[in-house]
C-alpha cells in the first residue's frame, strides 16, 4: 500500500512538472553564453570556450506545489526524488518518465541515515553508496546518462577524470562493465589516501573498460591535465591559448608541431569527463540536500516551512554548488557553512574577499587538497548573475594568479571584474572557516567520539568544526538547525583513526573497505606511477578503447 502511495505520489508530481516544463530545457557557458541541448551537457563537460556549463533557468515550479517539501519530499524514496531533481532538467523529448524512474532506481538503491548530535546539529551519512563516499550519488547518475547517450548517438565515449580520492574510484565503479564507455582515471601518486588507492587499483582490475594511472603532481595538475585535453577535442580552440595552458599550468613547454600531432590524436577519441567540470556531476548532488532535508521533516526535528543550514567540507566547490542549485529550486537553505582545511583558498575568498594561500599541502582530509577549485568560476558565474553584473570575470587570469602566487601575496577578486554585490550575496549565504592543521581535525573526532559515540572521518570534521565556530561568532542563530555533511566513510582513513585515537572504536564498519583493510598495497597491482605528459595520457586512453573494439 505504502509503495503504491509513492508511485502515485510520483506520478502526479512528475505531471504537474509536464504542464510546467519548457520542452527543451537549455545549458549556457559560464564564458561565451553558448547554448548547449542536455546530450551535449553530458558528454561535452568543457564548453568550446573553454567554460563550464550552467542551467539557463532554475524551475520554481517545486515551489508552486503545495506541501512539496513538507509533505511530499518526505514520502518519497530516494529513487524518486532523485527522479524529480533530474526531469526538472531532462527533457521527456530526451528520456521518458519511465525511462528515466528506471534509472534512478538502479542508480539508487541505498539510503542516507540522518543522525542527531544535539536538537540543532545533525550528520547527514553521505557515506553508504557502493564506494563509500558521496561522490557514488553522482556517479551513479552520470553513468546511466552517458549510456544513454551512447544509445542514442551510437557513439563510444572515453572518460578521463582526475581524482583527489574518492571521484575515482566512484566513476570507474560506476562505469565499471559498460559495452561503450572507457574510463581513465588519473591520481596523485603519494596524494590520496591508501584505502583510496586500494579501492582504485582494485576496481581498475576489476573492469576491463577501466584504467587508473597515478601520476607525479597533485590533484590540481591532474585536474589541469584532464581539463587541457578536454580543450583541444574542439577544432576552433586557438592552439596559441591551448599551449599558454599548457605552460603555466603543466610548466611544460609544446612547440606547434607537437600540439598539432596531439590535437590530431585526441581528435580520434571522443573525449568526455565525468569530474565536477561536467554539469551532471552537480545536479544529481542536489538529491543529497533534498533527502537529508526531507528525512529531518519526517522524523519531525524541522517544522513545517522552517530553513535548514547545511555545513559542507569543500575542495573544488561542487558540492556547494549543488547546494546553491537546491536553494534556488526552493528547498529551504538559509545558509551554508563550508569548512577548508590547509588548502584554504576558499576560506580566504569568501571571507577576505582575496586571493590568496599558503602552497600546497597534503592533509588529513585529501579530497579537499585542492588550491584551484574548477567550480568556483560556476560560484563567481552564479553570484554574477543573482546581483545582476553584467561584466566579464577573468577567470582565466585569476587561475593563473593562483597558479603563481606565494605565500606571502595577496590579489583582490575586485581585479578580476567581482563586484562589492557579489562578494556581499556570496558572504550572504555562505559562511566559510579553515581548519588548518591535522590536530585540530584529530582532536575534534576525539571529542565527539567520547562525547557523543560517533565516529567521523576527517573531510565531515572540518564542516563540524566550521559549524562549531560559526556559533561562537554568532553567525548563525542558537535555534539554527545545521545538517553537517559526512562525505566518505571513516574505513577510508586508519591513519586518522590511529592520530584520533579512534582504533577499535565501535562503529558500523563498510563491508568492502574491511576486506581491502586485509590486503597490503605491496601485494596489489599497482600501475606505474606517470609523468605529466599528455602525448603518454593520450596513448593511454587510446590503448583502453582499442580494447573495447
Amino acid at each position: 500500500m505504502e509503495d503504491k502511495r509513492q508511485e502515485d505520489t510520483l506520478k502526479s508530481v512528475l505531471a504537474l512538472l509536464k504542464s510546467a516544463q519548457r520542452e527543451e530545457p537549455i545549458f549556457g557557458d559560464t564564458r561565451s553564453g553558448e547554448s548547449v541541448s542536455f546530450f551535449e551537457s553530458v558528454s561535452a563537460g568543457l564548453s568550446s570556450s573553454g567554460g563550464l556549463f550552467m542551467p539557463k533557468e532554475f524551475p520554481n515550479v517545486l515551489k508552486n506545489i503545495p506541501g512539496f517539501f513538507n509533505e511530499i519530499l518526505p514520502s518519497l524514496s530516494m529513487a524518486q526524488a532523485a527522479t524529480i531533481l533530474h526531469r526538472l532538467f531532462i527533457s521527456r523529448e530526451d528520456i521518458d518518465d519511465d525511462s528515466l524512474q528506471k534509472m534512478m532506481e538502479e542508480a539508487y538503491s541505498f539510503e542516507i541515515p540522518v543522525e542527531k548530535i544535539d536538537e540543532q546539529t545533525f550528520i547527514a551519512r553521505l557515506d553508504r553508496g557502493p564506494t563509500a563516499s558521496f561522490k557514488d550519488f553522482a556517479a551513479r547518475s552520470i553513468s546511466r546518462l552517458l549510456d544513454k547517450y551512447s544509445e542514442v548517438n551510437n557513439k563510444t565515449v572515453n572518460i578521463l577524470v582526475a581524482t583527489s580520492g574518492d571521484t575515482g574510484v566512484a566513476i570507474a565503479d560506476a562505469f565499471g562493465g559498460a559495452k561503450y564507455i572507457t574510463v581513465t582515471v588519473l591520481y596523485p601518486d603519494n596524494g590520496v589516501s591508501e584505502v583510496q588507492e586500494k579501492q582504485m587499483i582494485a576496481v581498475g582490475e576489476k573492469y576491463k573498460n577501466v584504467q587508473v594511472l597515478p601520476v607525479k603532481g597533485n590533484f590540481d595538475n591532474c585536474q589541469d591535465a584532464s581539463k587541457i585535453l578536454q580543450l583541444m577535442r574542439d577544432d576552433s580552440q586557438n592552439s596559441g591559448e591551448i599551449k599558454n595552458q599548457i605552460a603555466y599550468k603543466l610548466k611544460q613547454e609544446m612547440t606547434a608541431e607537437d600540439l598539432e600531432k596531439l590535437r590530431g590524436e585526441i581528435a580520434s577519441l571522443n573525449l568526455s569527463s565525468a569530474n565536477s567540470i561536467n554539469i551532471w556531476r552537480l545536479i544529481p548532488q542536489m538529491l543529497q540536500y533534498f533527502v537529508s532535508y526531507g528525512e529531518l521533516v519526517k522524523t519531525g526535528k524541522i517544522k513545517d516551512g522552517e530553513e535548514a543550514v547545511f555545513a559542507v567540507p569543500t575542495g573544488n566547490v561542487g558540492h556547494i554548488m549543488a547546494g546553491i542549485f537546491a536553494k534556488e529550486l526552493g528547498l529551504p537553505i538559509c545558509k551554508f557553512v563550508i569548512g577548508t582545511n590547509a588548502n584554504n583558498i576558499m576560506a580566504n575568498i569568501i571571507g577576505s574577499g582575496v586571493v590568496k594561500h599558503k602552497g600546497f599541502a597534503n592533509t588529513s582530509a585529501p579530497s579537499m587538497d585542492i588550491l584551484d577549485p574548477s567550480n568556483l568560476e560556476r560560484l563567481l558565474y552564479f553570484a554574477a548573475l543573482k546581483t545582476g553584473n553584467k561584466n566579464s570575470i577573468q577567470y582565466e587570469k585569476m587561475k593563473k594568479d593562483i597558479k603563481s602566487i606565494t605565500s606571502s601575496d595577496h590579489i583582490s577578486l575586485f581585479s578580476y571584474g567581482v563586484t562589492e554585490e557579489m562578494l556581499e550575496y556570496l558572504r550572504d549565504i555562505i559562511w566559510a572557516e579553515d581548519v588548518e592543521t591535522n590536530e585540530e581535525i584529530y582532536a575534534m573526532m576525539s571529542y565527539q567520539y567520547q562525547k557523543n559515540k560517533v565516529v567521523l572521518e576527517p573531510h565531515g570534521v572540518t564542516a563540524f568544526i566550521a559549524t562549531v565556530r560559526a556559533r561562537e561568532k554568532k553567525a548563525l542563530g542558537s535555534c539554527d538547525k545545521v545538517i553537517i555533511f559526512e562525505t566518505a566513510h571513516p574505513d577510508k582513513f586508519p591513519q586518522a583513526l590511529l592520530s584520533a585515537g579512534l582504533i577499535g572504536a565501535e562503529y558500523s564498519h563498510h563491508h568492502e573497505l574491511e576486506k581491502l583493510s586485509e590486503l597490503k598495497i605491496e601485494d596489489m597491482k599497482k600501475p606505474e606511477t606517470c609523468e605529466m605528459d599528455l602525448f603518454k595520457i593520450t596513448q593511454k586512453i587510446k590503448g583502453l578503447a582499442e580494447k573495447l573494439q
